[in-house]
């Protein structure tokens, strides 16, 4: 199949990859988010997205549960087979949550940790007002080819140890796909669990946030986007400059943890209140 980009170590597809993941060559890690199944709706409030409801393009994302746990089985299995670890991001929610249960059920024995992503905590206030627990927290199931927490092929300091909790917030946004982990995420795990040369693969590649952190530090990397507009957009991030220069001493070069933002609710509330719209409102909160 043609690529729809390739230069300097990173390749993107443009298509399904449950078609094009199969005929991918082995690589060292796998560090992907799957759709969330919500079938567009529930994206919260939005003002510069373009998408609307279409979050994927022609993917509709609103497999019935046991469809959507069987679409992550084979995604899953296929990441496996040609890597060492995979590194699935994924958010506990109505949708996802099945799944979710079926999925650890199903690859118990290839489980070897659970990373969380610890963010700004939000509710979704535009949906409605029902009583909900703002979400401040993602998972990452790592998956290998045992259960154990051992960590054979690793790029770790010299204590031995990485945490498997980290505090990131996503300072970056794309009016073509909202639904984006921070750099810092994929940066983190490439940085930890690869060396330079070796390939990162990235199946649901959305914008290319994963291939932008793999050319960052010397990776390569190959992507999957079923949805064209996102991979216009992942081609020129990867035109893109280099801002980080890789240490020859190995000390990590992640960009260190930036102040959480103020409760969205809360800071949303108190300027409508005095006064400001909605959408003056979110500028302001972007801008913090």
């Amino acid at each position: 199949m043609k690529p729809y980009y390739q230069h300097a170590g990173i390749t993107i597809y443009h298509g399904d990859c449950r078609d094009i993941l199969p005929s991918l060559e082995r690589a060292q890690l796998c560090i992907t988010s799957p759709p969330y199944n919500q079938g567009g709706a529930n994206l919260g409030y939005q003002p510069n997205s373009t998408v609307g409801q279409s979050l994927y393009g022609d993917y509709e994302d609103n497999l019935s549960p046991e469809q959507y746990a069987q679409f992550l089985f084979f995604v899953l299995a296929k990441s496996l087979e040609r890597t060492e670890y995979v590194f699935w991001n994924i958010q506990f929610l109505t949708s996802t949550r099945e799944a979710i249960g079926y999925l650890l059920a199903n690859y118990k024995n290839q489980l070897k940790d659970v990373f969380i992503w610890s963010k700004q905590a939000v509710a979704q206030i535009s949906v409605d007002k029902a009583p909900r627990m703002a979400t401040g927290f993602e998972f990452v199931f790592i998956f290998g080819k045992d259960d154990t927490r051992i960590f054979d092929k690793a790029n770790f300091p010299e204590n031995g140890y990485v945490p498997n909790i980290q505090t990131w917030y996503k300072s970056e946004s794309f009016k073509e796909h909202h639904a984006t982990f921070p750099l810092e995420l994929p940066m983190y795990f490439i940085q930890h669990f690869s060396k330079p040369g070796e390939m990162i693969i990235e199946p649901f590649m959305g914008t290319g946030t994963t291939l932008r952190a793999a050319k960052d530090l010397g990776r390569c990397a190959t992507g999957i986007e079923i949805d064209e507009r996102c991979c216009e957009v992942a081609a020129k991030r990867m035109e893109q400059e280099s801002i980080f220069q890789i240490p020859s001493n190995g000390n990590s070069i992640i960009p260190k943890p930036r102040a959480p933002k103020p409760n969205m609710t809360e800071f949303l509330n108190r300027l409508v209140q005095q006064g400001k719209t909605v959408d003056e409102a979110m500028q302001e909160w972007r801008e913090l």
